[in-house]
């Protein structure tokens, strides 16, 4: 069996050459084990504040394993309430809070952040403590599996969209500038205005090829499709004169 000093971390028969090795030995080791730069993460739970609020908070748990000088992993404990990355600017933000079960990474602050409370006024570090896991900000979006609902962006210039349920836009006016536009729904359109104005050629008709049909009146130039009347009314076999 090795001996166990052969096993710890970064520990060979060069670090006791001499004394300035041994001394280099000492103080990477040191820093190793209270100095933290970021961590490969997995998500326990997640405080979501709400759409209509600022990002919340994840906790996580580490992905690897610190080891012992006998190279065995030993066990993570969770890291609670860190906050996490939301694509925001002012007022503007791309809402895609985590999930449990997602991987990310917690980026490792150099103070304590505890007095940091989400406005942006400097604050005084509440502690000396440097460099703890516990003072991270959690960044996600690693590998994860395949999404089932999401905006698909492409640099030749198509953007798709995926919702199975349901897309909701609200604003006070909207515009869509297009040399074609097809909207297919397999059960029923509906549009609901005070008026509703539409500039050009109109056909319909059925998927069968039924002619189109409207509940409620139909007027042009006046003249209504349901009430209208008919001049020079003969019995006979003559036709009717046009519509008033």
């Amino acid at each position: 069996m090795a001996d166990e000093k052969e096993l710890s971390a970064g520990y060979n028969d060069f670090a006791s050459s001499n004394e300035t090795n041994a001394l280099n030995f000492f103080v990477s080791s040191l820093i190793s084990k209270i100095v933290s730069t970021s961590l490969p993460v997995v998500v326990t739970a997640v405080e979501r504040n709400g759409k209509d609020k600022g990002a919340g908070y994840v906790s996580v748990k580490p992905l690897l394993q610190p080891r012992n000088n006998k190279g065995q992993g030993l066990q993570v404990t969770n890291i609670p309430k860190l906050p996490y990355f939301r694509l925001q600017h002012g007022k503007a933000a791309v809402i895609c809070d985590p999930k449990v079960g997602d991987i990310g990474l917690a980026v490792v602050a150099k103070n304590d952040i505890s007095n940091i409370n989400g406005d942006n006024t400097p604050k005084v570090p509440a502690t000396f403590r440097q460099f703890d896991p516990s003072d991270s900000f959690y960044i996600g979006g690693f590998w994860g599996s395949a999404p089932e609902v999401f905006i698909h962006l492409e640099d030749e210039g198509t953007i798709a969209i995926e919702a199975p349920q349901e897309v909701t836009i609200k604003t006070k006016s909207a515009k869509v500038e297009a040399q074609t536009m097809e909207v297919t729904a397999s059960s029923s359109f509906t549009v609901t205005a005070p008026q509703i104005n539409l500039n050009g050629a109109i056909s319909g008709g059925g998927a069968g090829g039924e002619n189109a049909t409207f509940s409620g009146d139909v007027s042009a130039q006046g003249i209504s499709l349901t009430t209208h009347t008919h001049t020079g009314v003969q019995s006979g076999d003559s036709s009717t004169g046009q519509p008033e």
